[in-house]
């Protein structure tokens, strides 16, 4: 009697970790999927943001110069 409950407490045990890996597996998988879909996006849509606003920067640098510029040869 307590070998066969044995064996169905082990064969429980084993179902439930069957089942675990499963379920882990699954996770992993879609999490990869998930995190690849984020950081492709975030490279595809913010090295050209980071790009233009670098742009955006020079050109006001390059405006604030100008102007800087012309206040010393208007005498201002």
């Amino acid at each position: 009697m307590a070998a066969s409950a044995m064996k169905t407490v082990l064969d429980f045990a084993e179902k439930a970790a069957s089942a675990t890996a499963t379920v882990v597996g699954k996770v992993l998988r879609i999490t990869g999927k998930a995190a690849w879909v984020v950081g492709t996006t975030g490279i595809v849509l913010g090295v050209p943001l980071i790009w233009a606003m670098g742009r955006e920067q020079t050109q006001l640098e390059y405006e604030s110069l100008l102007e800087a510029e012309q206040r010393t040869l208007l005498g201002l």
